[in-house]
Formats: C-alpha cells, structure tokens, sequence
C-alpha cells in the first residue's frame, strides 16, 4: 500500500513543477489621464529598455523579437517597427495617442505593452521571472504617475459635460424668467453667467484641453498657452459659480447696508 502512495505523491509533485516550469507572470496597471512631453517619455522608454536588456541579455540571431512604436496625431497613425523615441518622431505639436510595445518570448520579461490613449491608459508586463516583471511595472507606474491629472479623458467630459449642460440650461431658464419679471440686477448676473458658462461648455475644444492622454512636441514656453486647459477649466467653474453668487451676494449687501 505505502509504494503505490509514494508513487502518486512523487508524480504529483512532479507534474507540478513541470506546470509551474516557464509559467508567465503578468501585471496590468491602469494609470488616470496622464500630459507629457516627448522629453519626458522619452526618459522612460530609456530607462524600460535599460532594464529589459539587463533583465533578458543580448539578443542572438535566433531569437525573436519584436518592437514597434505607434503614434497618432491629427487622425493619423504613424507606426516604426523599431524601438525608437518619442521626440525622434516627426508629429505636430500634440499626439493623442501612443503605445509601445516589446515582445520577445520565454523571457524573464516577454512583453511589455504601453498604451496611452483618451479611453484608457494602461501599463503590461509578463515575463518568466515574477520579482523582475512586478519590479518593472511599479516602476512604470510610478515614473508615469509624475505626469498624471486629476482631471480629463473621454469618460470625465461626458460625464462631467452632461452635468454642466444640464445646470447651465436650467438656470439659464430660471434666469431668464426671472429677470423677465422683476428687471433686477441680480437676475441680469445669472442670466449673464449662465450664457457665458453654455458659451464656454459648447464651443471650446474639450477633447483637446481634458484628453485622457496627451504627447507634447516641447512645453510652449508661454505660460498662458502652456495652461490654457487649466484656465479654460476654471473659466467654466467661475461661470458656474458665479449663478449662485449674482442671486446671492446682492441680498447680502442690502443686507448689512440696512444694518
């Protein structure tokens, strides 16, 4: 009875390590909206390359691998089928989307995927050695998560977009009955405020100024064109909050005058 059971054990434990030999480990960060310049990214991709080569050695001739660099600016895709930087491509002054990708398998790192885009932006490593690929991909994460925002992407503009539109044509409504019947300054502010904000919600470029990721040329060195998404951001909040302000701040001041 007892061989038979150490026979089954042994080949148990066997079959194991045979399943878990060569087994890849992967690690996928998901990153928020992230505004760069090429400068910067090129930096990364540097320091990616340093430790994949270090990680995986030289490559010989029978090896396969596969790198290539993707980017898109105005509609357009440009793809290099090499490992090249980001500022050595020839884009306008903005790209809006952008992936790396490198691929060599049965390797301690195997692949490693950028994908920087409005909808998502996410961080893949897989690869045969687990402490190396999780040590890249925290790496990554943290060298990208220096050029992140709190605010922007395809789902952040609808969402926030849809809100304002709706607030700004309610009291854009209210105000207009309400300066239609009384002719007080107050009313004529949030019927001012309220145009501005739908103004501002509906005409300027938001897929530009809030993208979920952004690749500058070079920072402009004017500070006005370099935040304009910022300026632009707080121009809308300043018009919405100035609705409750122009209703408000006039029955304050009669008031503490009568006081």
């Amino acid at each position: 009875m007892r061989l038979p059971v150490l026979i089954s054990v042994c080949l148990s434990v066997a079959t194991t390590s045979l399943c878990g030999y060569g087994a890849e480990v992967s690690h996928n960060r998901d990153l928020p909206p992230l505004r760069l310049a090429a400068v910067d990214l090129d930096t990364i991709l540097h320091k990616t390359h340093s430790v994949i080569a270090a990680a995986n050695g030289p490559s010989r001739e029978q090896d396969f691998v596969r790198e290539t660099v993707t980017l898109t600016a105005r509609g357009k895709q440009i793809e290099i089928p090499h490992f090249s930087l980001a500022s050595s491509v020839a884009f306008p002054k903005e790209a809006f989307r952008f992936s790396y990708t490198y691929y060599r398998p049965d390797k301690p790192i195997s692949s490693v995927t950028l994908d920087f885009g409005d909808n998502s932006r996410r961080v893949l490593v897989r690869g045969e050695a687990a402490d190396q690929v999780e040590a890249l991909s925290s790496r990554l994460e943290n060298d990208l998560l220096c050029h992140s925002s709190m605010i922007g992407g395809a789902m952040f503009r609808r969402l926030a977009g849809l809100c304002l539109l709706v607030a700004f044509l309610t009291s854009l409504s209210f105000s207009s009955a309400y300066w239609w019947n009384t002719r007080c300054s107050s009313a004529l502010g949030m019927l001012i405020c309220s145009a501005l904000g739908l103004v501002l919600l509906l005409r300027l470029p938001w897929d530009r100024y809030l993208p979920g990721f952004v690749l500058y040329q070079s920072y402009s060195p004017f500070l006005l064109v370099r935040y304009a998404p910022y300026v632009a951001f707080v121009s809308l909040v300043a018009t919405l909050a100035g609705i409750p302000l122009s209703y408000f701040l006039p029955r304050w001041r009669e008031r503490h005058h009568f006081r």
